[in-house]
């Protein structure tokens, strides 16, 4: 499945306060494939805003890869960056993928997909492109949803991370006006209540949020300003959202909160899916999906949040398996 991030670049270009509401992109979430994977044979796929199918492989578009850390027990994780220009365009990817080495299609896929019409390297201009954010596998695909428990309550905790956009206002002095994109991560804690079929969370509220240039250098930039660091102690809280009989959830109840900035307006959404693999209660074993919130705040500063998670249910992430 994945999500159009259409917003973050609105927010650093446009010089004075957000963008439109994220519940108004268009692109929404696409509850759909976007992988396939035989470790570790990866390919990527998605039809582009204008119709375009679009893909990128480890055999033909890998610059970059490394083995990676995953919280999933049992599992191994790498990751790939892809850039692919063809007539129409450049496309720029990054993904990671965690599988279980004796089971490769037990396997889960976040990244990142950055389209570039009409550009060519190394003439890329971020403010002219489209982002995609991914999570995939086998376990979150709505064609074989998950049997949902009818009782009882279950907590998820895991890694969100993704775009961080902030225009600094007038409290900030000379930084005043600058624009900010940097990568944010942290973490997600998730309650389902199977009872009323909804959950909850946020991103934030469990030690902070870090930011640090880790995967999108190559077309986000070098440069990263000191200013970043207020990312640091924002929460994005995430509302009561129900869940469909297919395990896929998506809601537009998102709130960003600071102890020490003043925060006048915010808005967001969030989306994903619940795994259709139980943990040992029976439950299901991970939430993944996306989660995005743009703010303004008192002193005319403005800011975004995009990214994805995936969030491990207690069982399983204390089962060493």
């Amino acid at each position: 499945m994945r999500l159009t991030i259409l917003l973050v670049v609105a927010v650093v270009l446009g010089m004075n306060g957000c963008a439109g509401s994220p519940a108004d992109d268009e692109g929404g979430i696409a509850f759909e494939r976007n992988s396939e994977f035989a470790g570790p044979t990866l390919r990527v796929f998605l039809t582009l805003e204008d119709g375009r199918d679009v893909s990128v492989n480890t055999a033909d578009d890998a610059v970059d890869s490394r083995s990676a850390v995953t919280p999933i027990p049992g599992h191994q994780a790498r990751d790939w960056t892809f850039i692919k220009e063809v007539e129409e365009g450049t496309s720029i990817a990054y993904a990671l993928v965690s599988w279980d080495g004796g089971n490769p299609a037990d396997y889960l896929m976040a990244g990142w997909w950055a389209e570039f019409p009409d550009q060519h390297l190394p003439e890329l201009s971020f403010g002219d492109s489209i982002q995609y954010a991914i999570v995939d596998g086998p376990e979150i695909d709505p064609a074989t949803p998950p049997e949902l428990p009818l009782e009882g309550q279950a907590t998820y905790t895991g890694q969100a991370g993704g775009l961080y956009a902030y225009v600094p206002g007038t409290d900030w002095g000379d930084d005043a006006g600058a624009h900010v994109i940097d990568e944010y991560e942290g973490a997600i804690t998730i309650t389902t209540d199977f009872v009323d079929a909804t959950l909850s969370g946020c991103i934030g509220c469990t030690g902070d949020l870090v930011t640090r240039r880790a995967h999108f250098g190559i077309f986000l930039g070098d440069e990263v300003r000191d200013v970043r660091a207020i990312a640091a102690h924002y929460e994005l809280h995430l509302g009561v959202t129900p869940i469909n009989p297919d395990g896929t959830f998506e809601h537009v109840d998102v709130t960003v909160k600071h102890p020490e900035r003043t925060v006048m307006h915010s808005e967001g959404h969030w989306g994903g899916t619940l795994s259709n693999i139980p943990d040992q209660d029976g439950n299901p074993r991970l939430v993944a999906g996306f989660s995005g919130a743009e703010f303004e705040e008192s002193d005319g500063s403005a800011g975004e949040f995009f990214g994805t998670f995936v969030a491990l249910s207690e069982p399983f992430r204390g089962s060493g398996k």
